[in-house]
């Protein structure tokens, strides 16, 4: 029951990152990393590790497109460190990033009773 409360409150949950070879990329281009899970506190159970590329522009965040959902029953155990590949087709109908839009890669490990941790990463789409 505490692990449960703890989990709500977001302390010492687990954490995903996002660690990407480059975060500078061309339209039509391949991004590729891999997404790093950490084992908080407690055990966990993951349903699913979610990335989406996320548009920002006049100051209102909008989800371009999916980028990847991955269904998993994983257990992550406090302590444990995880690591998936991560790799992307950049859209080429972007439009490169200025001062009035920007884009990001939003990640999230969704656990059981839907609890959510999120990370984000600019990126920069040039052409």
């Amino acid at each position: 029951m505490i692990a449960k409360m703890f989990s709500y409150l977001k302390v010492g949950s687990p954490k995903v990152d996002l660690v990407l070879h480059a975060n500078k990329i061309e339209t039509g281009g391949h991004l590729s990393g891999s997404f790093h899970l950490y084992g908080g506190w407690f055990t966990q159970k993951i349903k699913r590790l979610e990335c989406d590329l996320v548009q920002v522009s006049g100051g209102k965040a909008q989800v371009i497109q999916p980028v990847t959902t991955v269904l998993m029953s994983d257990v992550i155990e406090s302590g444990d460190q995880k690591e998936f590949p991560f790799r992307y087709l950049v859209p080429e109908s972007l439009k490169p990033t200025d001062e009035n839009c920007t884009y990001r890669l939003q990640t999230k490990i969704v656990f059981e009773d839907d609890i959510q941790t999120l990370d984000h990463d600019d990126l920069i789409v040039i052409t």
